[in-house]
């Protein structure tokens, strides 16, 4: 298995890392949408693989690596979804979410709350923080010795298997996600590529955990507190 791969799943992290300095206080110009269209509802994915909702010419530009079987990350979710939107409908805040590898769970996680691509992404993974202990409890019915199976398998094979035993098949499946296609996601080396590359960009950035945030490229120290950021959102401009 790819190196990468291997850092991304072999770090038992629970929630944030690193200090950072705060943006210049300023107050951004609200961006209209096109016409018919919201930024809300307006999806890309960034060159560094992430996934982005909003205006992707906003002033200020947040990052978050998250993992989807992250406690700290589905707080922060929780807490900010309705919030944020707001600072993203306004034109002047995009949103970026690049797929972190904490625990083995991720990898088939992330590869399927990926597979529709950016438009889908959001609401797959919100759904994914919504009901969290339903799933992540299915994983951990996995046993022992399915697990140690997955050393000696390759990523696409063990993202499926895991998947397939632990019940995520079926769960997408009830969100859109036809068997055929997740089974096609999850063995898509492509896919694969994406998130070791995402791995591989957040030890350049020196991450130590999830969730990390960075607002305009500086790392923000509020963790998974969202008042926290959004203070440093306004600092920045939002």
């Amino acid at each position: 298995m790819n190196r990468v791969l291997i850092l991304g799943l072999a770090l038992a992290l629970a929630s944030c890392g690193g200090g950072a300095d705060k943006g210049n206080e300023s107050t951004a110009t609200a961006v209209t949408a096109p016409t018919g269209t919201n930024w809300t509802e307006t999806f890309s994915q960034s060159p560094d693989n992430g996934m982005i909702m909003g205006n992707p010419a906003a002033a200020v530009k947040l990052v978050e690596y998250g993992a989807l079987s992250c406690p700290a990350c589905r707080q922060f979710a929780m807490a900010s979804k309705d919030e944020l939107k707001k600072y993203i409908a306004k034109g002047t805040v995009s949103f970026e979410f690049r797929t972190f590898l904490i625990h083995p769970q991720d990898l088939p996680a992330s590869l399927l709350a990926r597979c529709n691509g950016p438009a889908a992404f959001f609401g797959l993974s919100e759904q994914m923080y919504a009901n969290f202990d339903g799933w992540m409890g299915e994983m951990m019915k996995i046993s022992e010795a399915d697990q140690k199976a997955w050393s000696t398998m390759q990523p696409g094979q063990m993202a499926a298997d895991m998947a397939n035993k632990g019940g995520l098949i079926a769960f997408f499946q009830q969100r859109g996600i036809s068997n055929e296609k997740a089974n096609a996601c999850l063995a898509d080396p492509n896919g694969i590529k994406q998130l070791e590359a995402i791995m591989k960009k957040a030890a350049e950035d020196k991450v130590g955990g999830t969730p990390t945030f960075f607002i305009n490229g500086v790392q923000s120290d509020a963790g998974a507190d969202w008042k926290a950021l959004e203070n440093d959102l306004r600092n920045a401009g939002a």
